[in-house]
């Protein structure tokens, strides 16, 4: 039977939950073998509140892909997004070990190992360490300093950063269900490498991942992350704005994905649809122009906190290839139309199409996926995961059935029938390693007294015990010569850190202080949010007044 090496990946969001899998091909490309979509609730801008109804919602994804491609799945990628993601910058430098011969490798590796050498705040984790520049002797921007000559070697390193809770709570969430969780990327890191060609990559470009509370933003310029920012307002804002216009919670998102438009204008103006309600009496009818007036405003706060993010960042005017929209909520009607006119840059919707074999395309045409989908690639490139493949059905169904719950398929077969014998379980239960850890010292004694009174010489019993007591000085020749050999832990400690650098002194004797990234820049949502509720008051009181 052939074995797959089947790529697993997770993307919780504050809506719906994503498991996908994923085969890598022999030419590089992924082959998406399932993905299933399915509702969550406990989760709130990103964030678990509630992990017993995120975990049903993952079980029940996750065994629908089992049931889908006969498989269990026992280990997995994650994604994770909100506003616990950050970036943040901090530059550093090495002076050049031999400025006659340029600057070598050794220099770029001794740059590297002080930026590992940085540190988080004790609340958060790096997650990633993002190289944006090398500068020699602060005067010469190169791309690859290695043969460039100067004296100083200095570089900007992006950290993304994320809050530990959130990302121990993902973890225990999978765990509930047997899911050892292999890594965990920041969503606004794996959703381009669906969506994003190398030359928007290089030229410059941003991508927009619309979720349901959490809309993510990256910018993309000579193929180097340069920014990243969770804003945490999505779709799901837009559909509390329709829920005050008398629609039932249940008919919202459809009556938003079949007949709303982001743009009010290009909305019919006396075209009526009949909203259903408890009963017959309490059906209402809606202008579908006043329904867009709605969702308009709404959308319009999120693309003008997305136009600022892009601000922000420094490299509005670099982006030649404009915005790329994607995410699940990207699918409302008129919404790239809307996002051209707030940003005034060219605007496309995307589809995770990058990367993946072209049998997988129709499966995975739709920018919901593109998330789950960029999950696989990134973690394709660090290694497969661990899944128990069952055997076809057979006639014997539930023969094959009990076996298959335990080892991979190719222990099944063997253990089956002679697991009665007790010579055959000891073999077999070292070749599991971990499962059974108690139950292996327990099985070991139990052959060594039947060994015992099989040989019956009482001569050769005696002379045994003497024997070990001798050797038992003798092995005091194991203070093995490893504690040395561990001497290059102690080698990696940077003897040339200077501990502070971004605050302008440079060489102090004190080095041994690690670098600490400086904590969260808090932006004032609250009030954001205030003005951007006021708006949208103001314009649903204009759209009853136009529909009365």
């Amino acid at each position: 039977m052939e074995t797959k090496n089947y790529t697993v990946a997770v993307d919780l969001g504050s809506s719906s939950v994503v498991v996908a899998v994923g085969e890598t091909r022999d030419d590089g490309r992924m082959h998406v073998a399932a993905v299933v979509s399915k509702p969550v609730e406990g989760v709130n801008a990103g964030r678990i509140d509630n992990i017993e109804l995120v975990s049903r919602a993952i079980r029940e994804a996750v065994s629908e892909v089992e049931a889908q491609l006969g498989i269990r799945i026992t280990e997995a990628y994650a994604g994770i997004s909100g506003d616990f993601v950050r970036c943040a910058r901090h530059t550093d430098h090495v002076y050049v070990f031999d400025p006659e011969t340029g600057v070598s490798q050794r220099d770029v590796d001794a740059l590297f190992d002080r930026m590992r050498n940085v540190q988080a705040p004790d609340d958060e984790t790096i997650m990633e360490r993002i190289p944006q520049n090398y500068m020699v002797d602060d005067s010469q921007e190169v791309k690859n300093p290695v043969g460039s000559f100067g004296k100083k070697l200095s570089s900007t390193f992006n950290f993304i950063l994320c809050h530990k809770t959130p990302i121990q709570r993902l973890d225990m969430a999978l765990k509930r269900l047997s899911i050892k969780m292999l890594g965990v990327f920041s969503d606004a890191l794996a959703t381009p490498e669906a969506v994003l060609l190398p030359e928007e990559k290089e030229e410059g470009v941003a991508v927009v991942d619309l979720g349901a509370g959490v809309t993510d933003v990256t910018v993309y310029y000579r193929n180097v992350v340069r920014y990243t920012v969770s804003i945490p307002m999505g779709a799901s804002a837009i559909n509390r704005d329709i829920r005050t216009m008398g629609v039932p919670e249940k008919h919202v998102e459809s009556l938003k994905r079949r007949y709303g438009s982001a743009v009010a204008e290009l909305a019919p103006e006396d075209k009526l649809i009949r909203v259903n309600g408890r009963t017959a009496r309490e059906a209402k009818d809606i202008l579908l122009r006043n329904l867009a007036t709605v969702i308009e405003a709404r959308a319009t706060d999120i693309a003008e906190f997305v136009q600022q993010e892009i601000k922000d960042s420094g490299y509005a005017s670099k982006l030649a290839y404009g915005i790329v929209l994607t995410g699940g909520s990207a699918q409302l009607k008129d919404l790239d139309e809307l996002f051209r006119r707030v940003t005034e840059t060219d605007v496309r919707v995307a589809v995770p199409d990058v990367g993946i074999a072209e049998e997988s395309g129709e499966l995975a045409a739709n920018p919901a996926y593109a998330t789950a989908v960029g999950i696989l690639l990134k973690g394709a490139a660090q290694g497969a995961c661990a899944v128990v493949e069952f055997v076809a059905p057979a006639a014997s169904a539930p023969a094959a059935s009990a076996p298959a719950a335990q080892p991979a398929a190719p222990v099944r077969p063997a253990p089956a029938q002679p697991r009665p014998a007790q010579p055959r379980p000891a073999a077999s239960e070292p070749r599991r390693g971990f499962v059974p850890p108690a139950a292996q010292p327990a099985a070991q004694p139990a052959p060594q007294p039947a060994p015992a009174p099989r040989p019956a010489q009482p001569r050769a019993a005696q002379p045994r015990p003497v024997q070990p007591q001798p050797e038992a000085p003798a092995p005091t020749a194991q203070p093995v010569a490893r504690i040395p050999a561990r001497q290059p832990a102690p080698q990696q400690e940077p003897p040339r850190i200077e501990p502070r650098q971004p605050l302008a002194a440079q060489p102090e004797p004190e080095e041994e202080r690690p670098v600490v990234i400086d904590s969260r820049r808090k932006r004032d949502w609250s009030s954001i949010f205030q003005k951007a509720f006021d708006k949208v008051n103001q314009s649903f009181t204009a759209a009853e007044d136009e529909e009365i």
